[in-house]
């Protein structure tokens, strides 16, 4: 199902979700700003390397949502108001890595009527605090709305943090993820990130 992220902004937040606009100039000078962020670079794999790339990421596609964060009056310099503070993506968890995390004993989501879906988000480096945890919040509320309206599967979200990425960490247990442990995202990875679930309100 499309989602319409208009319907995850709420008015207590500290931010808001739409569509990135790729084809506004300033919105692409900002995306590629998180891209070459060193801390995105060195806690966020596959991080886009050239402006078709960046296109490529901001276009929806099935299974695949992207949001971006934009700015609030309220909480943001007037300047602010409505440019990208950051994004947010959600896709379906891979299998091979569900069947990894049953192997290791963390918890069975291979069951017939879960429907297990990643989160991941990056902020600008200019952002102002509070946005990130508000808009992970805010897209978690919109999945929860979408998946239990017509009695679709139950909702389980995965999310993985580098164990030195504390903002990170910060965030997810603030929007309400569990920490379960520790795993490494790809089998070929030398260390091992924090794994988080989110399992409903």
């Amino acid at each position: 199902r499309k989602l319409d992220p208009k319907k995850a902004s709420l008015d207590h937040e500290k931010s808001r979700l739409r569509h990135l606009n790729v084809n506004d100039p300033e919105e692409k000078k900002r995306l590629w700003e998180i891209e070459t962020d060193p801390q995105i670079i060195k806690f966020v794999e596959n991080v886009c390397e050239t402006e078709a790339e960046i296109a490529e990421f901001a276009t929806l596609e099935k299974n695949y949502l992207v949001l971006a964060i934009e700015g609030k009056a309220g909480h943001v310099d007037e300047a602010e108001v409505g440019k990208l503070q950051g994004w947010v993506t959600i896709y379906p968890e891979e299998k091979k890595r569900l069947v990894r995390l049953k192997k290791h004993g963390f918890t069975d989501l291979i069951k017939q009527g879960l429907r297990v879906l990643e989160i991941g988000f990056a902020r600008h480096p200019m952002a102002k605090s509070g946005q990130m945890t508000s808009a992970v919040r805010q897209a978690m509320a919109l999945l929860y709305q979408e998946h239990t309206k017509d009695g679709e599967h139950r909702l389980v979200v995965t999310a993985y943090a580098d164990e030195t990425n504390e903002a990170s960490v910060r965030v997810l247990e603030a929007a309400g993820f569990v920490r379960k442990g520790q795993i490494k995202y790809h089998v070929k990875n030398k260390t091992a990130d924090h794994f988080f679930v989110w399992s409903g309100k």
